[in-house]
């Protein structure tokens, strides 16, 4: 591990800057960048299945999952917000699996792990574009950045809580490094940098202490089920890393499980909250 630490903390230096960089941009740069984490991503879910003979459908998941992030776009909502598109995507998307499945075989397996690759791939990631715009093109860059604040603050506090104080083992047959302690240090660092982070834009997230910690707590507790949903796909197919997408970090999957809980939370949250 102390090998590759330069390779890793390089990887994550360049990863923050492209990713600031895409933030920044606004959606032109979202959407195609969406695309491509849904390529890189389903192929890491194709072949990390297929160690269980499982057969994803991966052109039907691009596919729909493209249809999904277009059905997402804000300007959809602004002017026909009496439209769900997004779950007008969903409908559609099920009808051609099952269309696909009349047609060339009737593969349940294929069918149904296709269909989980759709809620939690493209399904989740859709609620960037909408995050994006929310409350305004010029503040949803504050507010797309909240979720990505809280995961990586509760990976490093769970890291350095559970390495220095980790005794319980928080779920043995899933994850066995993970522990109680450490996961209690990441909702305590994810608050902290909560209240930093949103102190200083105030103008945007106008919570209360209590509502802070409510909110804090929700996303790291997402942040936690995200990383552990993916500890349990990788055990299932008998792999250790999703792919070897970042090198020092593993695949694409590997680095953005969490955000795969947090964003549509977050969307939830704000909505609700402001």
């Amino acid at each position: 591990m102390r090998d590759d630490l330069p390779l890793r903390v390089a990887s994550s230096l360049v990863g923050a800057a492209l990713l600031l960089l895409v933030l920044w941009g606004g959606l032109p740069l979202i959407l195609p960048t969406l695309l491509l984490v849904l390529w890189i991503g389903g192929l890491e879910l194709r072949d990390m299945l297929a160690r269980r003979g499982v057969a994803l459908n991966l052109p039907l998941l691009v596919g729909g999952g493209s249809l999904l992030f277009f059905l997402s776009l804000p300007q959809l909502y602004w002017h026909f917000p009496q439209v769900p598109w997004r779950e007008v995507a969903l409908g559609l998307f099920l009808m051609g699996s099952f269309s696909y499945e009349l047609l060339k075989g009737a593969d349940l397996a294929r069918f149904a792990f296709t269909l989980l690759a759709f809620l939690y791939l493209p399904w989740s990631l859709g609620y960037v574009l909408l995050l994006r715009e929310v409350p305004n093109t010029a503040l949803g860059l504050w507010t797309l950045s909240l979720p990505i604040v809280a995961s990586f603050a509760t990976d490093i506090g769970a890291y350095f809580a559970g390495r220095f104080f980790g005794r319980r083992k928080l779920a043995p047959e899933i994850s066995p490094g993970k522990t109680l302690e450490g996961s209690l240090g990441g909702i305590l660092f994810s608050f902290l940098a909560l209240v930093v982070y949103t102190g200083a834009v105030r103008e945007v997230f106008p919570f209360g202490l209590l509502e802070l910690w409510l909110f804090s707590l929700l996303l790291s507790l997402a942040a936690q089920l995200g990383d552990l949903a993916e500890s349990m796909l990788k055990r299932y197919c008998g792999v250790k890393d999703s792919g070897q997408f970042l090198p020092g970090h593993g695949g694409l999957l590997d680095r953005i499980d969490s955000l795969l809980f947090t964003f549509p939370l977050t969307y939830f949250l704000v909505v609700l909250f402001t």
